[in-house]
């Protein structure tokens, strides 16, 4: 207590300042003469001046969590959008397939790629089907864009598929409009080649390929790609038509094997 007091007595000239400041703040602001009216308004508006600079530091605060509110909602939203576009792809190659399968007829068996293969020797996916669903090895393959391939090893639930792009592939096909047949194989990258097609064949550009129906595996007409170019050397027995294939072999994702009816 005694050194409360002390700190009193030491310190009475700030007591008395602060204690005069209050009283008079007190006063004028129950005193409701005109004088004081007029002094109490020049004192706010002094108030709002000093006031200014921290309203508009709190301003910045508030617009910056606004603005990381927005942009979280913006990201929110482009979420949600991506992932809508994605469903909307979805449904469309899910709708591609069942009108495929109309087409085709009902002998078709849907299939899902669930991984890539790991073998160096041998270019294949794994479907999501398998003997459970009468798989067997050399059914063919397919996709709602063209031929993809053929199985070759058959498990419960799973099956590789070898696919065209494997340098050891080959398929008997027929140029549509010629009606010249040849042997598909693949050669790099999104390149193929259709061999033992005779020189006097008139062959065009942009002419389709599809299966022969000299197979047991392919049945006829199935589509597979189209001539992109023409290689006929003197010295060559046969002419060779450069093709691409509809199917992008990068993209697999939805397929049907063909069972037989």
């Amino acid at each position: 207590m005694r050194k409360l007091v002390g700190f009193i007595v030491d310190n009475r000239d700030w007591f008395s300042l602060t204690f005069s400041i209050a009283l008079s703040l007190l006063l004028l602001s129950n005193n409701e003469s005109p004088d004081v009216q007029i002094l109490r308004g020049k004192f706010n508006s002094v108030l709002s001046v000093i006031y200014a600079p921290v309203n508009w530091v709190q301003g910045i605060g508030t617009l910056r969590e606004e603005n990381n509110a927005l942009r979280a909602k913006a990201v929110q939203l482009s979420l949600l959008n991506s992932e809508l576009l994605q469903y909307k792809t979805e449904n469309e190659r899910l709708k591609a397939m069942l009108d495929y399968k109309e087409s085709v007829g009902t002998f078709l068996l849907p299939a899902r790629v669930v991984s890539t293969g790991l073998s160096p020797l041998m270019r294949v996916v794994n479907i999501n089907v398998g003997s459970q669903q009468d798989v067997r090895p050399n059914l063919a393959v397919v996709s709602v864009d063209g031929v993809v391939g053929k199985t070759v090893s058959v498990g419960p639930a799973t099956t590789v598929v070898q696919l065209m792009v494997d340098y050891s592939f080959r398929l008997s096909v027929k140029l549509e409009k010629s009606g010249t047949t040849g042997i598909m194989r693949w050669r790099e990258g999104d390149i193929f080649e259709v061999w033992e097609i005779p020189k006097a064949t008139e062959i065009e550009v942009g002419e389709r390929i599809i299966t022969s129906g000299y197979s047991d595996i392919f049945p006829p007409n199935l589509a597979v790609g189209f001539v992109s170019g023409i290689i006929d050397r003197p010295e060559m027995m046969h002419k060779i038509a450069v093709a691409k294939a509809n199917t992008d072999f990068t993209t697999l994702g939805h397929l049907f094997v063909i069972r037989g009816e």
